[in-house]
């Protein structure tokens, strides 16, 4: 299960969940203040580039390298 960002509008609260995939905003509740009306953020990841040591880090989900 992958890990969603969230910030709460309500609270201004941010926060990560490990939720199924296809979770959404209506999905979610605000672990600081319990209200629905958050909005999902895009989140960072790193995957590994092939022949390198070193992951490649996308927020828009591309692949590794130029």
């Amino acid at each position: 299960m992958p890990i969603y960002e969230y910030c709460c509008r309500k609270c201004n609260s941010c926060f990560s969940l490990l939720q199924r995939i296809g979770a959404t905003e209506k999905d979610t509740q605000c672990p600081a203040c319990g209200a629905k009306d958050v909005k999902k953020m895009v989140s960072f990841f790193s995957s590994p580039s092939s022949g390198s040591s070193v992951p490649y880090t996308s927020s828009m989900g591309g692949s590794g390298g130029s």
